[in-house]
């Protein structure tokens, strides 16, 4: 079976089942677990699909998927994802405005950030402020992440707009650099596919890069989410050059070395 084939098939089961572990589509498609953890990594890399520890979900499966369906469902995918996204949480500040790009990792990073933000209203001091205004502005792209928070009453939500992309459910074109023109950000929380101590931070998409340079492009602060495999290699497509990076969040599978070099830059290394 040639490795076309194969994707079809996989896409094919992903469609009906929604979520596909690597021991489920061996079977299915009497081929390797090591041949199925490439095509899913292959076909991730192209947005088809959506990549977990030991599985896949169907691109359209996080409007109700665990990770993003609220406080009743645990939260799921590479337990790696989820630690670089409290620790971005973290690094949030009330009262502020950031910029959340659209992708999976952003995802996770806007369900932390949610239920940061929901501990900080329960007190005192927090809700009588929240009377009167938000406690943190999140503007994105990605209509998956608007739709977590919206459900937070203490979050204002700006949508940026756009041509909506039916497979990723992320607003792109230039309707979408139109709206981030006219906003200012305190901070940028970008994904990077890839991110280099020389180059930058990157995507495979031309298009999400370029919505991720605009936040970047309005923002006093810049943190690039990026979990260790992904670093110390660039991607197709620019977002940023290091130099305007501020804070790199990623796993402590970093080797020393790479957080050294990305130290050099002027970059501050936080891990989770």
């Amino acid at each position: 079976m040639d490795r076309y084939t194969r994707w079809s098939g996989l896409l094919d089961l992903l469609a009906r089942r929604e979520r596909l572990t690597v021991e489920e589509a061996a079977a299915e498609l009497s081929v390797s677990p090591a041949t199925v953890r490439r095509d899913f990594e292959a076909l991730a890399a192209q947005r088809k699909l959506l990549r977990l520890r030991g599985a896949a979900v169907h691109v359209a499966a996080p409007i109700t998927h665990p990770l993003l369906s609220g406080d009743a469902g645990p939260a799921v995918g590479p337990p790696e994802l989820r630690r670089v996204a409290a620790e971005v949480a973290r690094l949030v500040r009330p009262g502020g405005v950031i910029g959340l790009t659209g992708t999976v990792a952003t995802r996770a990073v806007a369900r932390a950030v949610g239920l940061r933000i929901d501990t900080l209203a329960q007190s005192s001091a927090a809700t009588a402020r929240v009377a009167s205004s938000a406690l943190l502005t999140v503007v994105t792209n990605d209509v998956v992440a608007a739709n977590e928070l919206a459900r937070r009453p203490s979050l204002k939500v700006v949508v940026t707009g756009g041509v909506l992309d039916s497979g990723s459910h992320v607003l792109g074109g230039p309707l979408s650099g139109l709206l981030l023109q006219g906003v200012s950000l305190d901070t940028a929380v970008v994904a990077a596919d890839a991110v280099d101590p020389a180059f930058g931070a990157t995507s495979v998409d031309e298009a999400d890069a370029g919505v991720a340079a605009a936040m970047v492009a309005r923002a006093r602060q810049v943190v690039v989410v990026a979990i260790s495999a992904d670093l110390d290699r660039s991607a197709f497509a620019r977002i940023c050059d290091t130099g305007r990076i501020d804070v790199l969040v990623t796993d402590d599978g970093i080797a020393p070395a790479t957080a050294e070099r990305f130290r050099n830059r002027g970059v501050r290394v936080v891990l989770s």
